[in-house]
């Protein structure tokens, strides 16, 4: 089954999701007008991080019908990043797969946090794998792509497709930036090949755009959204860490 889908290598505004809500709605705009049937965004990319992940938890209802809403009006799946939702007792980074019809197919609460999450957000337990209209997906987030066994957890249950909502950062150095960079570049295109070739499906790696300054925090998006095949090796693939648009069709039938 062929699949056309769209990765938007976001820049997120920390703490406004007005502002990225409009912004993330022209660009669905734009993908479905491209022939994209599936459109993904990063990780945080409504309300971005750290504090923007806590401070909008009574909004996290009304993200998701809007993503739900735009879904219908444009015609696409979509996948919109992730938030931070609370079930009462604690808040997880969840994710989120929204059917064209408005409806949800399935949610993902990322399971390995980064250092920055722990002390406000609850790691989940659980894989995520569902069908849709184009084939099994799971859903990870992140730095959840650095461990093999979720991997073999999703393709377990079926996973022909993989999606990784991100928000892979470094922070800046006075000195040897260039050489981190070059780090990162390696850690991510390693990993995105990798876990495509090991697993034998197609993984869809959607990072943030730019830079983040806020709280003191100064630090670069790694950018290097990219979609990677069992047999092709990389699709696509953002070169750099601005905002963009990648478009690309692919078979999610199994080798």
């Amino acid at each position: 089954m062929q699949l056309t889908l769209a990765l938007i290598q976001f820049r997120v505004a920390p703490s406004d999701p007005e502002d990225n809500l409009q912004r993330m709605e022209a660009h669905i705009r734009k993908a479905a007008a491209a022939g994209a049937q599936l459109v993904v965004f990063p990780e945080d990319a409504v309300a971005g991080p750290l504090s923007g992940q806590i401070a909008f938890l009574a909004s996290a209802p009304g993200f998701l019908a809007r993503f739900q809403a735009l879904a219908l009006q444009y015609g696409v799946d979509l996948v919109p990043g992730s938030w931070a939702v609370s079930d009462g007792v604690a808040a997880y980074n969840t994710a989120y797969y929204i059917n064209s019809d408005g409806s949800v197919a399935g949610s993902y609460r990322k399971i390995n946090l980064w250092d920055t999450e722990r002390p406000h957000i609850t790691p989940g337990s659980v894989v995520s794998v569902f069908p849709t209209a184009h084939g099994m997906v799971g859903l990870l987030i992140c730095w959840d792509l650095a461990f093999p066994p979720l991997f073999t957890a999703m393709v377990a249950q079926g996973a022909e497709l993989v999606i990784s909502p991100s928000f892979w950062s470094f922070t800046k150095p006075a000195e040897d930036v260039d050489e981190v960079i070059d780090d990162e570049i390696l850690l991510i295109d390693s990993l995105c090949t990798a876990r495509a070739f090991e697993n034998n499906i197609i993984f869809a790696y959607c990072n943030a755009a730019g830079e983040l300054v806020s709280e003191g925090f100064d630090a670069v998006l790694s950018g290097r959204s990219q979609i990677t095949h069992p047999h092709d090796k990389v699709v696509c693939k953002a070169e750099g860490n601005e905002e963009e648009m990648l478009l690309a069709t692919v078979r999610l039938d199994r080798a």
